[in-house]
């Protein structure tokens, strides 16, 4: 996970000094867009965007943050507790970035650590690569793994809206990295964790998976954020 504090930048053009991330859904029904900056608690930016529709929106260069995307919410139908921002007891696949990181690179990854709802890819585009397995690459989930039931996530017409992961599920060190456990000799990859990464090898499954889950791009022009 990119967890780092920025300012956000949210303007209708392509600017210099800007990303311009182009989301697209091919779900077969509307998503609510959500876009939360990293280090805040709500919301920054929503919207709805119906199936095969694409919308672009525009970052700072140095923004982090996150996208999702929530079928459930669509229209402002707020169903209850489950329209906020993607966490531990309201699921969702998640686009991370951090732009401008190290090295003046791009940080991007799909993040399933939290739990899932929808399949998702990023793709970079225009951006230099040096030419290792991670750069400028394309992470994705395109299928979802099985949700044992004790991790499901159920609206109010009982209908499965999400999986929860084991950490967010129960909140132990053991699961979350945490404490006792907060480093990647002392906490590994539960069942779940194991599972995830078999269905989508290039997503981020728990708290250490950086080395096979986080990809950088230097100095792309734009990317895409696929639902489904």
């Amino acid at each position: 996970m990119i967890i780092l504090p920025v300012g956000l930048l949210l303007l209708p053009f392509v600017l210099a000094g800007s990303r311009s991330i182009d989301i697209v859904n091919n779900c077969p029904e509307t998503l609510s867009i959500g876009v939360l900056t990293n280090g805040g608690s709500h919301v920054d930016q929503r919207f709805d965007l119906t199936s095969k529709g694409k919308r672009t929106i525009s970052q700072s260069d140095t923004w982090g943050g996150r996208l999702f995307g929530q079928p459930q919410c669509v229209g402002n139908s707020n169903d209850g507790k489950f329209c906020g921002p993607a966490g531990a007891g309201n699921p969702a696949s998640l686009a991370e970035f951090f732009f401008k990181g190290a090295n003046g690179k791009d940080y991007y990854d799909v993040s399933l650590v939290d739990g899932y709802n929808l399949p998702m890819a990023i793709q970079p585009h225009g951006g230099q690569s040096s030419g290792g397995e991670y750069d400028c690459g394309t992470p994705s989930c395109k299928k979802l793994p099985s949700c044992p039931s004790e991790l499901t996530v159920k609206d109010s017409a009982n209908k499965v809206i999400g999986c929860q992961s084991s950490c967010s599920k129960t909140g132990q060190p053991q699961y979350c990295c945490s404490g006792a456990y907060d480093s990647p000799s002392s906490c590994k990859a539960d069942s779940q964790a194991n599972s995830v990464k078999s269905a989508c090898p290039d997503s981020y499954s728990w708290a250490y998976d950086d080395q096979t889950s986080t990809f950088v791009c230097m100095n792309p022009s734009s990317y895409t954020v696929t639902f489904c």
